[in-house]
């Protein structure tokens, strides 16, 4: 088959550097990383991240019913000698869970900084490739990371115009919407840097590096803040 003659190039090109590479970045799609991801957004543009958010949670309920109902095997289960990043995983492979995640957070890249934004095709490869180490770390065929991916999308611009057209600009200037964000950031920075295990298990450097990130923006935009009030 064409997917698995795909799977193996991809898999097949393994080294001590891309596992290092792919096994970090392929974190960025963990549940936890990407409501973390989500709530950070809400401070910066609530109404955009809460679509992210609305998006994140519906995407992952389509993707979770669709891995039940369709239950394809993961490459382990029906190839051999495949290369694998964290645990081995055998079940429940279309679509990607991981990659219906990065698909979100990638076009919510785009449509924070718009399709001109050198930053935003930054943010957009850097979730692709979050994705594509999905196949690289042998727990995904590359169809389950590309139809997760481009779902991933869809239901993010879907949720994006719904909460475009339903919830009042002016939340984005109200207090509590502010306070609310950044209490959301850093319940899910206290309980991803306090033992949480990161999917997949060589992604675990980013339980130590986001909360800690998460927390000196929270900080920093709290000065900012204050200092306007004075």
């Amino acid at each position: 088959m064409e997917t698995h003659a795909l799977f193996r190039l991809i898999n097949d090109a393994h080294s001590p550097w891309a596992d290092a590479c792919f096994g970090l970045i392929s974190g960025l799609g963990d549940g936890l990383v990407v409501a973390l991801l989500c709530a950070l957004l809400m401070m910066v543009r609530l109404r955009l991240g809460m679509a992210a958010m609305a998006a994140f949670i519906a995407s992952g309920l389509i993707t979770q019913a669709l891995k039940h109902l369709i239950a394809a095997p993961r490459p382990p289960a029906v190839l051999q000698d495949v290369h694998v990043l964290g645990d081995v995983l055998y079940g429940h492979s279309f679509p990607s869970g991981h990659a219906t995640s990065d698909g979100v957070m990638a076009a919510s890249m785009f449509l924070l900084w718009g399709l001109k934004s050198w930053r935003a095709w930054l943010g957009g490869l850097l979730f692709m490739l979050a994705a594509l180490g999905r196949v690289y770390g042998g727990v995904h065929f590359p169809l389950d990371v590309g139809v997760g991916f481009v779902l991933g999308c869809i239901v993010m611009i879907v949720c994006w115009r719904a909460v475009f057209c339903w919830v009042p600009v002016r939340w984005e200037h109200h207090e509590w919407a502010w306070k609310a964000s950044t209490m959301l950031v850093a319940l899910l920075a206290a309980v991803l840097g306090l033992g949480y295990r990161i999917q997949p298990a060589t992604a675990g450097a980013l339980g130590l590096v986001l909360p800690v990130l998460a927390l000196a923006f929270v900080a920093r935009t709290w000065k900012v803040k204050h200092e306007r009030k004075g």
